[in-house]
């Protein structure tokens, strides 16, 4: 085999590979799930415009239930990109005991509404 065939074939091959990783823009108002590898949680994020989101962060534990705050305040304000993110909390909002003398409940998964607002 020559050498220019070998290119011609590691190109062909690059290029089909970057076909394949095309990200389809998820449609206005449809559920898309996400996984965040960082913060381990596993959510879902609802796109109404540029500047109104829903997210719905899955409840898997109570100790982890910090962490997902934390990536709920984040992530709102990543999507809000230098605006303000305002949150408006609707499920999913645990009650914090130290020392429970009874099993917790499930809990909802936490949802909440991000506006984007100017500063």
């Amino acid at each position: 085999m020559n050498k220019t065939w070998i290119n011609v074939f590691g190109l062909s091959a690059v290029a089909l590979f970057f076909s394949g990783c095309q990200h389809t823009p998820t449609p206005l108002g449809k559920s898309e799930k996400n996984y965040d590898w960082d913060n381990k949680v596993h959510y879902e994020q609802t796109k109404f415009s540029d500047t109104h989101y829903f997210l719905k962060i899955r409840s898997d534990d109570y100790a982890h239930f910090t962490r997902q705050s934390v990536f709920l305040l984040r992530h709102s304000e990543k999507l809000c990109q230098g605006m303000n993110a305002q949150l408006t909390l609707q499920k999913g909002v645990q009650d914090f005991e130290r020392l429970p003398t009874h099993p917790r409940a499930y809990q909802p998964d936490l949802q909440a509404e991000v506006k984007c607002v100017p500063k």
